[in-house]
């Protein structure tokens, strides 16, 4: 069975090393200011978006300040930058024939869905809200 799952091996994986580098590389030029993408739900409502600081808390990263990239965006350090690590190694054992598939199947996968988005709007309204105690979550 050429090219089934138990038939591949870690030397098999093409695609996941490309989507790494290429994560990286991003990561490295939007931390750094390389790269600029201007957040379009800002400038329309004045309002944070999910991912507004994301950038800086790349760079703050980057510079190894764990507090300055929480600081910049929570949700991106505590949620979104360990998804794409967990994502990544999924990808890799899939691409390797180690597992069925890169994101969990049947109900386990469409809950982890759910609680992602979910979890995305939540830190959206919390982080807009106009309560002077959470101004700190602001990017």
């Amino acid at each position: 069975m050429n090219g089934s799952r138990t038939d591949r091996s870690w030397r098999s994986l093409r695609a996941t090393p490309v989507v790494v580098v290429f994560s990286a590389v991003v990561a490295v030029a939007l931390g750094t200011g390389a790269l600029a993408i201007p957040c379009w739900f800002q400038a329309a409502t004045g309002l944070d978006c999910p991912f507004c600081g994301g950038s800086r808390a790349l760079g703050a990263l980057l510079e190894g300040d764990l507090a300055g990239a929480l600081d910049h965006n929570l949700f991106a350090v505590v949620v979104l930058l360990p998804l794409v690590a967990v994502v990544l190694v999924a990808l890799a054992r899939w691409e390797a024939g180690r597992a069925a598939s890169w994101w969990p199947r049947g109900a386990p996968g469409r809950w982890s869905a759910v609680v992602l988005v979910v979890l995305l709007f939540m830190w959206w309204v919390v982080r807009v809200l106009p309560v002077p105690a959470l101004e700190w979550l602001r990017a």
